[in-house]
């Protein structure tokens, strides 16, 4: 099969025939229809604490239809059933497992597109485990259900809060997960959804998903607010950090108010400082985010299906394989982009 491929930080993607994955007796094998490419593919691929080994090929935002089944499964999957899966493969028997939580599966736990071993949705064909796959209804199309997986990570910071109906919430950044939070807080029915954000291009984004007011994310923090209390009548409940950059923490405390939360959705795998007698003072909670339920991409499948959730203009690109090394490097500093989608029989 065809498949973009990792080597080394600083160099492009490279453009492969690899070998077809093996489906194991448990497994299925999907063919890969839309990917979406993640920032932290981008951060991974630079280097650092979260730099995979030589030969992984990246995508964890897949969608796809199964074309081969493991001969042990006795389910209702059939042949051409179009499917998501959240990107892991573990035992399905353990506590988290059970639970619909595979990432804190006790015992086998692989993550797709993060090793050579359980290669990503950068590629034709992808394998996916029974216990984390869903199939996608007639009504969901493959733009919606290729999206599925990042608005389950801003579903899940949304869930794991202290949010309630008519609270005053704060969203650091616009990016996809950032935009994905916004949607979630909008449906559930956030008083004042007030968006920080740098990029002219994504604050019209954080608009057209629903952010009642937006402050630009070089506003110093006592401006912003006073900006805030002024527009909205109060201080935020709750602060939700999708950025994912040193200092960012430490910021978001100087900004909250007493006994508020700040949750952590962004991934920082960077060294980082805050000065905890200020989170001491305000009795604040801080609460970090990983990843996601599988009941988390069951409720956004069934909104999508419901027409109640329409996440159709986070996609701002659809690629095949033949861009895919320049525009995967380019989106590194881009700032008018938000989710761009890999198509891999474009």
């Amino acid at each position: 099969m065809k498949a973009a491929v990792f080597h080394t930080p600083g160099k492009p993607l490279s453009i492969e025939n690899v070998s077809d994955p093996i489906c194991g007796d448990n497994e299925m094998i999907m063919k890969v229809k839309q990917c979406g490419i993640c920032g932290t593919d981008l951060h991974a691929s630079d280097g650092g604490s979260m730099e995979p080994p030589k030969g992984t090929i990246f995508g964890h935002e897949f969608s796809g239809e199964v074309v081969e089944i493991g001969k042990n499964l006795k389910s209702s999957w059939k042949i051409g059933d179009p499917a998501v899966s959240l990107p892991f493969i573990s035992c399905g028997r353990c506590k988290p497992c059970v639970n619909g939580n595979p990432f804190f599966c006790e015992t086998s736990m692989q993550s797709i597109g993060m090793s050579p071993e359980v290669q990503g949705g950068y590629a034709e064909f992808v394998r996916i485990g029974l216990p984390e796959s869903l199939k996608v209804p007639k009504g969901v199309n493959w733009n919606f259900a290729s999206l599925v997986e990042p608005l389950a990570v801003g579903l899940h910071g949304v869930r794991i809060s202290k949010f309630k109906q008519c609270h005053r919430t704060l969203v650091i950044g616009a990016g996809p997960i950032g935009l994905a939070t916004i949607q979630w807080l909008r449906f559930f029915g956030a008083r004042h959804i007030v968006v920080t954000e740098i990029s002219e291009e994504r604050k019209k984004m954080a608009e057209e998903m629903g952010a009642t007011l937006i402050i630009d994310g070089k506003t110093p923090t006592e401006e912003l607010v006073a900006i805030y209390n002024k527009e909205t009548g109060g201080s935020p409940d709750i602060i939700y950090e999708c950025v994912g950059s040193p200092n960012v923490i430490q910021n978001c405390m100087e900004i909250a108010a007493p006994f508020s939360e700040i949750i952590l959705i962004g991934v920082c795998d960077k060294p980082d400082t805050f000065m905890p007698f200020m989170g001491t003072m305000k009795e604040l909670t801080l609460k970090f985010a990983i990843a996601y339920l599988k009941d988390d991409f069951q409720f956004t499948i069934d909104m999508m299906e419901q027409g109640r959730i329409d996440p159709s203009k986070m996609i701002t690109n659809q690629i095949g394989f033949d861009t895919l090394p320049e525009t995967f490097e380019s989106l590194k500093t881009a700032k008018d982009q938000c989710k761009v989608m890999i198509c891999p029989n474009r």
